[in-house]
């Protein structure tokens, strides 16, 4: 049985926007500014993004919050991969 790789909708919605990475990682620092958070270095974030782009790691809350608010609403990676 074939296994169907199912991409991170915070990839697809990145991905439509046409932003590298790294754009998408300074729009999440401009909004943690506003919520008076410092994240990590970019290269750092580069790597985190990658793995939960690739479902490596789970999304943590305040990530998946900051994303939401720079790219919509995100279904959970469980809805998605039940929708496919």
């Amino acid at each position: 049985m074939m296994t169907v790789a199912v991409m991170h909708p915070a990839r697809q919605r990145r991905l439509l926007r046409g932003w590298e990475p790294v754009q998408l990682i300074g729009r999440m620092r401009i909004e943690a500014a506003r919520d008076g958070v410092i994240l990590p270095k970019t290269y750092l974030l580069v790597r985190l993004l990658f793995l939960w782009e690739n479902h490596r790691l789970p999304l943590p809350g305040y990530y998946a919050g900051l994303l939401t608010r720079i790219l919509g609403e995100l279904p959970t990676t469980t809805d998605a991969r039940s929708a496919a």
